[in-house]
C-alpha cells in the first residue's frame, strides 16, 4: 500500500470513528446510546396561556428571539428512527414517533432546554414518560431527476385519545451541516433529563432565513388530549426544518 492510498485510509477511519463512536461524556454524566433518524420539525408559535399551564413550579416558556425559530413557543418533532444502540452496544428494534416540547428556563437562569410534555409512539412513555401508545403509518417518497429532487412524505400517528398527521411535499434544498448539543427535559417528571450530542443535516423549508418557501403542500393536524386546547385554528407556523440525516449520543446527568 503507497503512502497516498494508507493516508486516504487513515482519514476515512477517522471520519467514521467521529461520526459512530459515543462522543466523550463528563465524570457527571453516563453513556445511555445512539440512534440514526430521519426527522421533520416544525417551530409554532401557539397561545402561550395553552402550554404554561403544563409548566411544572420554577419553569417558564423562553421562545428563541433569533434565527429561524424566532418567536416559536412549540416544538413539534416527527422521528423515523433508522437504528439505534443501547449503552453496551446492542443494536434495538427502531421505531417512529412525534413529541411535543416547550423552550424553557428554570426561574432566574439564562440557560433555555427543550422540556417534552406530550408525544405518540408505538414504544409507549419512553424515557420521558410523556407518550402515548399509538399505531404509526410512516410514508416518505423521493424523486430525483435532471433538476431538483422533490419529496412526498406522510406522517399519522393515532393512539386513544390523541392522533397527530402531517403530509408535506417540498424541493429538496442544499442541506446546512450542523453539530450541537441539547438538554431535555421530562414535563411529568422534571428531575429527568438528557443531553443529546448531535450531527445532522437540516433543509430549512419555510421560515426566516429560508432560502424562499419550498412547500408544495402542507397538512398538519393535532386533535385530543392537550393537543386539543393548543391547536384551535390560531396557531401560527413560524418554521418548517426536514432532516433527512440526524445521528447523536445521549448521555444522562447523575442525579
Amino acid at each position: 500500500m503507497n503512502k497516498t492510498k494508507a493516508r486516504l485510509l487513515l482519514s476515512t477511519l477517522s471520519m467514521l470513528l467521529t461520526l459512530y463512536a459515543p462522543l466523550s461524556a463528563s465524570a457527571q454524566e453516563t453513556y445511555a446510546g445512539s440512534n440514526q433518524d430521519v426527522r421533520t420539525v416544525l417551530y409554532f408559535n401557539v397561545w402561550p396561556a395553552a402550554l404554561s399551564k403544563f409548566l411544572p413550579q420554577g419553569w417558564e416558556l423562553s421562545p428563541a428571539t433569533t434565527g429561524p425559530t424566532a418567536g416559536a413557543n412549540l416544538v413539534v418533532e416527527f422521528v423515523d428512527q433508522l437504528w439505534a444502540t443501547d449503552p453496551k452496544g446492542v443494536v434495538a428494534a427502531p421505531y417512529r414517533y412525534v413529541l411535543f416540547g416547550m423552550p424553557v428556563k428554570q426561574n432566574g437562569s439564562n440557560s433555555t432546554d427543550l422540556m417534552l410534555f406530550d408525544g405518540l409512539s408505538r414504544g409507549g412513555a419512553g424515557p420521558y414518560g410523556i407518550a402515548e401508545t399509538a399505531i404509526d403509518d410512516v410514508r416518505q417518497t423521493v424523486h430525483y431527476g435532471s433538476a431538483s429532487s422533490s419529496v412526498d412524505e406522510s406522517w399519522e400517528f393515532r393512539g386513544d385519545s390523541e392522533s397527530v398527521s402531517l403530509h408535506t411535499q417540498f424541493e429538496r434544498g442544499k442541506l446546512a451541516r450542523e453539530q450541537s448539543e441539547s438538554h431535555v427535559y421530562s414535563q411529568v417528571k422534571p428531575q429527568f433529563s438528557r443531553i443529546y450530542r448531535y450531527v445532522e443535516g437540516v433543509d430549512l423549508l419555510r421560515g426566516p432565513g429560508a432560502a424562499g418557501d419550498r412547500l408544495v403542500n402542507f397538512n398538519f393536524k393535532a386533535e385530543g388530549g392537550k393537543l386539543s386546547g393548543i391547536f384551535d385554528g390560531h396557531e401560527q407556523l413560524i418554521s418548517l426544518m426536514s432532516v433527512p440525516w440526524y445521528s447523536r449520543d445521549i448521555y444522562v446527568p447523575a442525579p
